[in-house]
């Protein structure tokens, strides 16, 4: 049976849809250093792994994977932020503001959209780091212009905030 015109129209509407952008720099990848050793810790984020999240400082990423799946091990950072810093926050705190983020519709619109869209495919990866010893925005800062995570809006070299406003 033939490809009808309108059929191309759906499938390209429904394709687009369900296309983002992410940066595939292997080159940036590699460039990132940290002084600190970044034992990462992952869980599924969902109400129920409030426990298994730490009451202390740290850095933490969200991740997109299909688990269990069929597919080869995979994922993407969605997102970078760090708890932590300059307030008495921490991870188990920021993962339950980002807990009731899901059902907040005045919260970020792109972290609401990430919570909300992949709702059930998405890991919260964190490392808990010694209070003084880390300057967690430094390290966030770096990891954010290694990565360039699809999500995070701010936070950027000035360098990539600028080519990130620019493209189109």
């Amino acid at each position: 049976m033939p490809v009808r015109a309108y059929d191309i129209v759906d499938l390209t509407e429904r394709y687009k849809a369900e296309s983002h952008g992410f940066f595939l720099n292997v080159k940036r990848w590699k460039k990132f250093k940290s002084k600190h050793r970044l034992d990462w810790q992952k869980t599924r984020f969902e109400a129920a792994n409030v426990s298994a999240i730490p009451s202390e400082r740290g850095i933490y990423a969200f991740t997109l994977e299909l688990s269990p799946t069929k597919l080869p091990a995979h994922g993407y950072i969605m997102y970078v932020g760090i708890t932590g810093n300059t307030s008495s926050s921490n991870l188990r705190r920021r993962y339950a503001q980002y807990l009731r983020e899901l059902s907040d519709p005045k919260g970020r619109p792109r972290v609401v959209f990430m919570l909300n869209k992949w709702n059930g495919d998405l890991f919260f990866n964190f490392v808990p780091l010694p209070k003084q010893s880390v300057d967690l925005d430094k390290l966030e800062k770096a990891m954010l212009d290694a990565i360039i995570p699809p999500i995070n809006q701010r936070d950027f070299n000035a360098e990539i905030a600028s080519a990130r406003k620019a493209a189109f």
